[in-house]
């Protein structure tokens, strides 16, 4: 049952998911599964993944369309990715004791969604009634884990890496319109590394709206930059004088279009290799094993050029699954590690639901 509705602000660029809570009926056939129900409920692989939406009445609602040629093929190449998906097992490895506390987090997120394993597979969904517009892909449960959190996912119990691209937005934008973005950090040119992070929110929010912002969107915390909103607009236009004239005109759709376009290669190049590339936007989560002798990069750099014909930087963490000590704070990012991947295996019962859930997987593969 619903317990809160979603919505969407345009105007401030924000909004909450729908929540939902299972009804008692619910809990108790999910009781009787006799394994993790993830492992035991099996994705269907036949369901509508391609996904059009459209503003009406102030809501985006999901809208019938006709297939063509775009959507047919969109629909085959997410099967085989999904289908590569299901073949395998990712997980979050972390405390017992931690998985409610992550979860209650979650929960009062207006942006994710409880971590839910059952959700392996990927929808893509269009905006604006057109499959040129957005495009990204979505419902994965990897995607609701917070960034401090995401070096404990493991695939079929081993260690993975995550690459992503440097600066992508910038990047897209002066290639689709034929400029130069240069040598200098995107963001860091406007008022230098410190600031970047909140250049970065200024930037991608002017790109988005389709009207100029004469108030600064909710979010952007401006006190430590020394700037009023004025000034950090006029800083990033002055900054980006080759793409000012694109800022403000509602492009942010087409941004995410065309980095679906590259999020798909990737993904679809390592699916036939039966080998999952988990997508968070700009970013991959792999067997780090794709990081060892560089593949991932290397597709990651090569679907880029595939679409633009230039090259672009790829920045990557290995990430070496641990076993922390009693001291493990998560909150405050304290990791103690044992960095061999046999202390990690042979870690104590502190990991007992993922060590069941990998047991149960193995046994039936």
């Amino acid at each position: 049952m619903v317990t809160k509705d979603g919505y969407y602000d345009r105007t401030k660029m924000q909004g909450g998911l729908t929540r939902y809570r299972a009804r008692e009926e619910l809990l108790e056939m999910l009781k009787k599964i006799p394994e993790h129900p993830a492992i035991h409920l099996k994705p269907n692989l036949d369901a509508e993944t391609i996904i059009l939406r459209d503003e009406i009445d102030g809501k985006k609602v999901s809208i019938d369309y006709e297939d063509y040629a775009f959507t047919d093929i969109a629909r085959n190449n997410l099967k085989t990715i999904n289908h590569c998906f299901t073949r395998q097992w990712a997980d979050l490895c972390i405390l017992d004791k931690d998985v409610l506390a992550l979860q209650d987090r979650l929960f009062d997120d207006t942006e994710k969604q409880p971590i839910d394993l059952t959700k392996r597979t990927l929808v893509r969904i269009f905006s604006n009634n057109s499959f040129k517009e957005g495009g990204r892909f979505y419902r994965g449960w990897w995607q609701n884990v917070p960034s401090e959190y995401r070096p404990h996912i493991t695939i079929d119990g081993k260690p993975t890496v995550e690459h992503d691209y440097s600066q992508l937005n910038p990047n897209i934008i002066y290639s689709v319109y034929n400029k130069e973005l240069g040598s200098e950090d995107a963001y860091s040119r406007v008022a230098g590394p410190v600031h970047r992070d909140v250049v970065k929110q200024a930037f991608n929010a002017m790109f988005q709206h389709d009207r100029m912002l004469d108030r600064k969107p909710d979010g952007i915390e401006l006190d430590a930059i020394g700037m009023s909103w004025r000034e950090l607009k006029e800083a990033i236009l002055d900054a980006h004088k080759p793409i000012k004239d694109y800022f403000f005109k509602g492009l942010g759709n087409r941004l995410q279009f065309e980095d679906s376009i590259i999020a798909e290669n990737i993904m679809l190049q390592f699916a036939k290799m039966d080998a999952p590339a988990l997508p968070i936007h700009d970013s991959f989560i792999m067997h780090h094993g794709f990081s060892t002798y560089g593949e991932l990069e290397e597709a990651m750099r090569r679907a880029f050029h595939d679409r633009f014909h230039r090259d672009i930087k790829v920045k990557g963490d290995m990430v070496v699954q641990v076993k922390p000590s009693k001291d493990y704070a998560i909150g405050h990012k304290k990791f103690f590690a044992d960095i061999s991947v046999d202390g990690f295996i042979n870690a104590d019962s502190e990991y007992s639901q993922w060590r069941d859930r990998d047991r149960m997987w193995m046994s039936r593969k």
